[in-house]
């Protein structure tokens, strides 16, 4: 691939990224109408052809699809290669299944062809330098070896490997009778410990809960200057407690990186600085649109709107126009920071259905488990928002907003004035309190993503 232009400005990098991507999309279109299903079905329902698609000014003309479009029948977006001609051995053969999870249900599946593995592995490569990771690092991959194939583990696996670092693997997560393969935390704590790792990689609540344990065992880690907190939202206070137990555990300085990421987009973009925008590693591989919500009308760079992409440069899963459902400000502006022309994601994305009516008020998950984050550093170990019914089973039943609280005994006083006051400045709303043991989220360990917020009122339902 060619490389982006060193010294460019705006103009020249925009130029060089819409050269690209049009050379691929073209390349592309006549896949789209000889070897994916769905892109068939929608040619032929629009009377549109690979010629239509010459500039990626025209991906427009295909209408958008959706999450649950995708989920009802992922095998329409993959590569059927019976039909395809001319395609290399790299471009036709499956190299591996990556799993993308729904809200409910069974996972989906998101095939990659060795063409797309190595599309993955170079985007991997290209976003773990941006966060500085290189040869003399030890990467140690805390992703857990879970049940069905996952983009973090991945990311944390090749990222490393495509810098020349070393890669320790945890393998942590739910046992497997037949094969016992998989290792406790502290196993994976001893060894973070050992081989003196300096990159943790892996699901943020994940990462602390590590970072907690190896305090409570004195645990060397030294070594450690990045966490890689990818997965969930990371916000400056959770950054900034992670930062303060791993210099009590040795280390002198530590960079908390946090990232925007999806299976879709086969890896997280990742920060070349904390807060300064998460850079989009391979952007040339995708056409991203940011629309607003309603009228799916562009927004100004650097406005939040709904995010749209784009495959440009794939051959197995291959999506057009798919609305993830998530809220984003994408801006080009040069990075301040690093002076790099990627695109970045700026501020926290959120999902456009994540925001409820709770007891008739609106409220956005994000922002009120951001304003919680900040009790982390005052006596919380973790926290969880849970929305439920007085009457679980009567829908009429007046909801109740509660907030769960792993602490030790002698902070609940202090906690429960400061949990209700934090709870009522971003949302209105008087919370009932939990308090659990300081080790009462212990599920964490077992998971893969710890579900920070809950509204049971749909279970219920």
């Amino acid at each position: 691939m060619p490389a982006s232009p060193a010294g460019a400005d705006a103009a020249g990098y925009l130029r060089w990224l819409r050269n690209q991507q049009n050379t691929y999309l073209q390349r592309m279109a006549p896949l789209w109408a000889q070897t994916h299903p769905y892109a068939r079905r929608v040619f032929a329902e629009r009377g549109l052809t690979p010629d239509d698609f010459r500039t990626v000014d025209d991906i427009p003309k295909l209408p958008p699809m959706t999450k649950q479009d995708y989920i009802r029948d992922p095998e329409a977006y993959r590569l059927d290669a019976s039909r395809a001609r001319d395609l290399s051995l790299e471009e036709r053969t499956l190299a591996d299944i990556i799993y993308t999870a729904g809200s409910t249900g069974e996972p989906t599946p998101f095939y990659d062809t060795v063409h797309d593995r190595f599309a993955r592995i170079d985007l991997l490569g290209r976003g773990a330098r941006i966060a500085g990771i290189g040869p003399d690092d030890t990467v140690m991959n805390l992703f857990p070896l879970s049940a069905v194939p996952h983009q973090g583990y991945l990311s944390a696996t090749w990222g490393a490997m495509a810098t020349g670092s070393k890669l320790l693997s945890a393998h942590t997560g739910r046992a497997y009778a037949d094969f016992p393969v998989h290792r406790r935390m502290d196993e994976a704590i001893d060894l973070s410990e050992s081989q003196r790792a300096t990159v943790l990689w892996g699901i943020t609540s994940y990462v602390r809960r590590v970072i907690l344990r190896a305090e409570t065992l004195g645990k060397d880690f030294s070594a450690v200057r990045l966490v890689m907190a990818m997965g969930e939202p990371c916000p400056t206070a959770m950054r900034d407690d992670m930062r303060a137990r791993l210099m009590r555990l040795g280390s002198p300085h530590v960079t908390v990186n946090n990232g925007y990421g999806m299976t879709e987009l086969m890896g997280p973009s990742t920060e070349c600085r904390e807060n300064g925008g998460a850079h989009l590693p391979a952007p040339e591989q995708f056409y991203f649109e940011v629309v607003d919500p309603q009228t799916y009308a562009p927004v100004p760079d650097g406005e939040r709107g709904l995010l749209v992409l784009t495959h440009l440069n794939r051959r197995g899963t291959v999506l057009l126009r798919y609305v993830a459902g998530d809220v984003v400000a994408l801006t080009h502006d040069q990075c301040p920071h690093c002076g790099r022309w990627e695109p970045r994601f700026l501020g926290s994305p959120y999902r456009v259905d994540g925001l409820t009516k709770v007891k008739g008020t609106l409220v956005n998950p994000a922002v009120l488990l951001d304003g919680l984050s900040s009790l982390l550093s005052r006596g919380v170990k973790e926290y969880q928002v849970v929305i439920s019914r007085e009457a679980p089973t009567d829908p009429l039943s007046p909801d109740v907003l509660r907030v769960r609280a792993a602490c030790a005994d002698e902070h609940r006083p202090r906690l429960r004035q400061e949990i209700a006051a934090t709870v009522r400045a971003e949302t209105e709303i008087t919370p009932e309190i939990e308090f659990l043991p300081a080790d009462g989220f212990g599920e964490i360990a077992g998971g893969y993503k710890f579900k920070r917020f809950v509204d049971e009122r749909t279970v219920s339902a």
